[in-house]
């Protein structure tokens, strides 16, 4: 292997047995509820190297000062890889989002100091990237993760009914 188009959603090409399809890792877990929103169909680019470099109106998020993640329609991603600096990894497939409402929710799922975010840490036990607006809060996480930190968010959200 020689690149990671693999990860690209929009470079996956259709051969020998495979068929590429569009599939949320979270769409069993999240079947039939309204109560969290599955992000993962998110445009997520790594960026990586002078990320005060990235110009325009985009959605950064810093994780360190050399290392940004890059939020998108899914439709821009194509686009943005080709144009921003550094380093450019297309996470979109990679990621699994979602987005909850809570605080209380939150509290129970991790122990990250939620006026400090956004940050990284362990939600649900899982390494992940918690954003925050008001009382809404997405999750960026390892896709494989996906079915088992939605459960754990579901039953959290039951527990508080």
């Amino acid at each position: 292997m020689t690149g990671l188009d693999f990860v690209s959603l929009d470079r996956a090409v259709a051969g020998d047995g495979f068929e590429p399809r569009l599939s949320s890792p979270l769409c069993r877990a999240l079947e039939g509820s309204d109560r969290v929103l599955d992000l993962s169909f998110l445009g997520k680019i790594e960026v990586r190297g002078d990320v005060d470099a990235i110009n325009g109106d985009l959605e950064v998020v810093r994780i360190t000062p050399q290392r940004a993640l890059v939020l998108c329609a899914p439709e821009e991603a194509a686009a943005l890889r080709d144009r921003l600096p550094g380093m450019v990894i297309d996470m979109t497939a990679a990621l699994a989002g979602l987005e909850l409402h809570g605080v209380r929710t939150l509290r129970r799922l991790t122990d990250l100091d939620l006026d400090a975010l956004p940050a990284v840490g362990r939600v649900a036990d899982v390494p992940c990237l918690v954003l925050r607006n008001g009382d809404s809060f997405r999750l960026f996480f390892p896709q494989e993760y996906g079915h088992s930190v939605a459960e754990v968010v579901l039953d959290v959200l039951k527990g508080l009914e």
